[in-house]
């Protein structure tokens, strides 16, 4: 569960399959991540929007001394229609490796909901998780479509219409909503980037696929130490993931984006 959260939150976060058709707005972010005030590792990613589609393709590397270490290390993908506020995702993607462990997660979406599912290793619930069921699968997102935010044409820097929602997401695994709120605006400058961004708090509510009976789901689910920031891409009324706090039971995790650049 912890991975899930720090990919779709923290954009512990994705890869979308970039067609090439695509002439509209894109956008090339880097984001450092901090763990415990340490360098571990950097997101990044490559999205682009045209009319009413987006894609998005990323990788989460370690950094080089980690790497030696703990080996770990995901890319991803996902791609779907725009639909005024909401995104609907049509393909995901997730490839992972920890230490010795690698593990991959494939969604395909139609007719509002998950049509198709292949997760490796294959998914095992304990006796006392909350069972997911079919209606827990229609009209969700994948981890990566959920930190990527539409909004109206008419909502362009409102960050209470930017931030002001619930997000139902669904990781190969465990269903869960994220319920953003608005909190602050801040103007930053990073390379290719010169604007407002806009930060929400985010709290984690466990829907099924979880134990409630798990130390780490009832902290996260107590947890009220998590935020999200968000910038334009470019001229689009989409917005993405500009950087991320998160508090864990192991301590806290950080990025913000050295990087926002159009191309």
């Amino acid at each position: 569960m912890k991975t899930s959260i720090m990919l779709s939150v923290a954009a512990v976060a994705s890869a979308l399959a970039v067609s090439p058709g695509f002439a509209g707005d894109s956008v090339k972010s880097s984001i450092p991540i901090y763990f415990l005030g340490v360098h571990v590792g950097t997101l990044t990613n490559d999205i682009r929007v045209d009319k009413d589609r987006y894609a998005i393709r990323g990788r989460v590397a370690a950094n080089s001394v980690v790497a030696l270490v703990a080996r770990a290390g995901a890319d991803f993908e996902s791609s779907g229609r725009i639909a005024g506020r909401l995104l609907k995702p049509e393909s995901h993607r997730l490839r992972y490796r920890q230490r010795k462990k690698k593990g991959s997660v494939q969604l395909a979406f139609a007719r509002g909901g998950i049509s198709d599912m292949t997760v490796s290793p294959k998914v095992r619930y304990g006796k006392t998780a909350v069972p997911v069921v079919a209606s827990h699968l229609r009209d969700v997102l994948d981890p990566i479509s959920s930190v990527m935010l539409p909004v109206k044409p008419t909502e362009i820097n409102n960050g209470s219409a930017i931030c002001n929602r619930t997000l139902p997401v669904f990781d190969g695994k465990n269903r869960m909503n994220l319920k953003l709120r608005y909190k602050s605006s801040k103007p930053r400058q990073v390379k290719g980037f010169s604007g407002p961004t806009f930060t929400c708090s985010v709290r984690y509510q466990p829907v099924a696929g979880h134990k409630p009976e798990r130390k780490e789901t009832k902290f996260m689910k107590a947890n009220r130490d998590i935020e999200v920031t968000f910038a334009r891409v470019g001229e689009s009324n989409l917005y993405a993931l500009f950087g991320f706090r998160i508090k864990t039971r192991a301590g806290r995790a950080s990025g913000q984006a050295n990087q926002f650049q159009s191309f």
